[in-house]
């Protein structure tokens, strides 16, 4: 059996869990946006392994334009979400270095 994930499949999945966090009750908040960052850390080593595979540089680059487009969006969506929540939320820090080494990796396949 293969698997096959399309760049949609990984927005979607990402949406719905913003939306979700969107909606946490305060107990939740923190919980909810570690399980996006871990879909981001997870997204982020997909492009890893698809950008190895590639043999062409440009594809290597069109999946981490992808990923980036894709991390970015959903960083700064959660950037929204807690500011709206009162404290500090330390996986938005660690969502943020995902972003920024996911555009380094663009940056070398550029």
């Amino acid at each position: 059996m293969t698997l096959t994930l399309d760049i949609a499949d990984l927005r979607e999945a990402g949406d719905q869990a913003l939306e979700q966090l969107g909606h946490s009750p305060e107990a939740e908040f923190d919980r909810k946006l570690t399980e996006i960052e871990v879909f981001l850390l997870t997204l982020y080593r997909f492009g890893v392994l698809a950008a190895k595979r590639e043999t062409e540089f440009e594809r290597a680059a069109d999946v981490w334009r992808s990923a980036v487009e894709l991390i970015d969006g959903s960083v700064s969506r959660a950037q929204a979400l807690a500011s709206r929540r009162p404290g500090v939320h330390p996986a938005l820090d660690r969502m943020l270095e995902i972003r920024y080494a996911a555009s380094e990796m663009l940056k070398l396949h550029s």
